[in-house]
């Protein structure tokens, strides 16, 4: 199965960054068949980034599910409402655009979209460092996508 995993976020918007430190530690380990990507944006730009995989993983921050801080999440297309990214009016946010890339491409677009989010405490203050309930999310979260990957 050709697996794409897309980690989305900023490196410097503090617990935003879950999505990108994620794929970092996923690229330390070597995965045969498997294409990692970050993407620091959201919206139309990934329907052509995810054209012609049978299956997409892609990681990223949530902020009120209403779950603690550093909870880890497996979520399906439709229940991917609360991302981080894609909630201001000038860009689709990703169930969007997911659903216009099933329309545009129906024949080379994944129907198999999983989502590995993080609850996090703090998308809006610049800093470098996630916060500690996040930080301590990371092997979850890496466990998590390894564990979608084999299945």
């Amino acid at each position: 199965m050709n697996t794409l995993v897309l980690g989305i976020g900023s490196p410097i918007m503090t617990d935003d960054a879950i999505g990108l430190r994620t794929l970092e530690e996923l690229e330390k380990m070597n995965l045969e068949g498997v294409t990692l990507q970050e993407a620091c944006t959201s919206g139309l730009d990934l329907i052509e980034v995810m054209i012609g995989y049978d299956r997409v993983i892609i990681i990223d921050a949530i902020m009120n599910y209403g779950e603690k801080p550093g909870m880890v999440m497996v979520l399906d297309r439709d229940a991917f409402s609360n991302s981080v990214h894609g909630i201001n009016a000038h860009e689709a946010n990703i169930p969007s655009t997911i659903e216009l890339g099933l329309k545009l491409a129906p024949d080379t677009f994944p129907k198999d979209i999983k989502f590995v989010a993080v609850e996090v405490n703090d998308v809006f203050t610049v800093n470098d460092k996630m916060t500690p309930e996040v930080e301590a999310a990371l092997p979850e979260a890496v466990n998590t996508v390894l564990r979608l990957i084999k299945e």
